[in-house]
């Protein structure tokens, strides 16, 4: 595979994981500091996608690379969408604004 290719392999996991993770984060209304955390935690979040998807990759039939490779890609893009997604969520929680009525007792 050639340096181009890989680079925009790269490219196109962490915009898969990113973009939800920034999505989740202004769902949950995060705070400004989610927002500053956001592009080394989508990152680390990346990381953690390439690492699952190869102990993954490597349980699958030895065919599979080429009879289904796009349905492995998809599944790759699937993985980094939904692993940006929960600690998106799991970031907006434990930094969500307060608002007035749930900061007052009632």
């Amino acid at each position: 595979m050639e340096m181009n290719a890989q680079i925009r392999e790269l490219i196109i996991a962490y915009v898969a994981t990113a973009a939800p993770f920034l999505g989740a984060l202004l769902m949950m209304r995060a705070d400004k500091r989610a927002y500053f955390r956001w592009p080394v935690y989508s990152a680390m979040v990346m990381v953690l996608g390439v690492v699952v998807w190869n102990l993954i990759r490597k349980r699958l039939p030895p065919g599979w690379e080429i009879t289904h490779a796009s349905n492995l890609y998809y599944g790759a893009l699937s993985l980094y969408f939904l692993l940006g997604l929960a600690f998106g969520v799991l970031l907006g929680k434990l930094t969500r604004r307060k608002t007035p009525d749930a900061t007052t007792p009632g």
